[in-house]
Formats: C-alpha cells, sequence, structure tokens
C-alpha cells in the first residue's frame, strides 16, 4: 500500500521528471529536458506554495509512483451561496507504469475526493483520455453533456 500525502516543496524535482515521463509517453516532443525543467519546477513552486493547486502524490518505498493535480477554479458569487464558490479542475493525473493496476490511482482519488469534500468544492471536473474513462467510472465521475469548448 502505498502512502498518500499533499505534495510538499522538497518533490518539486520528483514531480518535474514524472511531468517529463508522462509526456513523453504520449507524445514524443523533441524539448530538452533542462529547459522543461526550469519551467515546470518554477510552476510547481507556485502551486505548492499558492492556494488554488494542490497535487496528491503517492510513495512507495521513499519515490513518487503516483500523483493527481487538483486546480480551484472560482466562481463569480450568488446570493445564497458560499461566498467563495469554486470547483475543481482535477488533471495531470500520472501513474508510472510499474505501480498501475495496483488501486494506488483510486487510492489517490479516494484522498483527494474526501479532502475536496470537506474543504466545500462543488463539483470535480476533467477530461479523461480514452484510455482512462474506465478509471474515472469505476470512481463515480460520468459523462455530462453539459460543457462546450472552443479550439483556435
Amino acid at each position: 500500500m502505498a502512502i498518500v500525502r499533499l505534495a510538499e516543496l522538497e518533490d518539486v524535482d520528483q514531480l518535474v521528471r514524472m511531468r517529463w515521463e508522462f509526456s513523453e509517453e504520449e507524445t514524443q516532443s523533441g524539448a530538452r529536458y533542462e529547459e522543461f525543467h526550469t519551467v515546470c519546477s518554477s510552476f510547481l513552486t507556485k502551486a505548492i506554495g499558492g492556494g488554488d493547486w494542490h497535487i496528491w502524490v503517492a510513495e512507495a518505498d521513499g519515490s513518487i509512483v503516483s500523483h493527481m493535480y487538483l486546480q480551484f477554479i472560482h466562481k463569480v458569487p450568488r446570493p445564497g451561496k458560499s461566498p467563495d464558490p469554486y470547483f475543481g479542475y482535477v488533471t495531470n493525473v500520472y501513474t508510472r507504469p510499474e505501480f498501475r493496476s495496483q488501486g494506488i490511482g483510486s487510492q489517490i482519488h479516494t484522498a483527494m475526493e474526501q479532502w475536496a469534500k470537506e474543504n466545500a468544492v462543488e463539483f470535480l471536473v476533467l477530461w479523461p483520455s480514452s484510455g482512462s474513462i474506465e478509471f474515472y467510472a469505476r470512481n463515480g465521475f460520468s459523462r455530462c453533456e453539459e460543457a462546450m469548448e472552443k479550439h483556435w
């Protein structure tokens, strides 16, 4: 069983490496790791130190093997609702290949969902890859037809 916790500044290098692995698994970008490390570590340092991003990690044998990011999306206040309403955008969900199908992703999701409920997050939203739909369905997500998007 992995240890699940919120990420800390000391985790930035491992999180950068995992983002690189995740991206390279999906596409061969041709980018240089050193340049990426600079940009991504700056983003993660701000994210971990700020209040709108929360990153859950799972550790096994002292190394991060999985993560799930949650970004608060603030909504315009409405009468009769919370004074600071927001929903959660789930993104950058990744488990190293050798740790997949062991329940670690569900373990992280459970911790994140419990935390979100305790912190008055109205709902969670995500855009799954075709290979992750079954995982999210097992963890209580369902398709919705309400969102629209525009690409340029």
